[in-house]
């Protein structure tokens, strides 16, 4: 007899995810943060110069640390405050970005099975 978790269907293996998608989600949400994160912090480390061949890209990609930062930097805080405050800034846009991928490819999977579900039923 198989037992089963009150979130895990009968069909699924022990351990799936597809019962409990917030595992994934966070998951996701955190390697966005940590990418972000480290990201930024190598921008930061290697100099805004180091990259400045490649035209316009770090506007796009940096720009949560550039508005959280001039915010800051305009509420009167030191230069390495408003750094730290665009870090992070970068490290939660990366995580919403990761955990919205996350939740997009669930939606898609969920809509896949359900079509295969009906073109079985007919």
């Amino acid at each position: 007899m198989k037992t089963t978790t009150p979130m895990q269907r009968v069909d699924e293996p022990a351990g799936a995810t597809a019962g409990c998608p917030r595992r994934g989600v966070v998951r996701w949400a955190l390697t966005g943060f940590g990418v972000g994160v480290v990201s930024a912090t190598a921008y930061l480390l290697l100099g805004v110069q180091y990259f400045r061949g490649i035209p316009l890209w770090e506007e796009i990609v940096f720009y949560p640390s550039v508005l959280a930062g001039l915010k800051v930097s305009e509420w009167g805080l030191s230069v390495a405050a408003s750094k730290v405050v665009g870090v992070l800034a970068v490290g939660l846009a990366y995580a919403a970005l990761a955990a919205m991928a996350r939740l997009a490819r669930l939606a898609i999977k969920l809509h896949r099975q359900s079509a295969a579900l009906r073109q079985n039923s007919d």
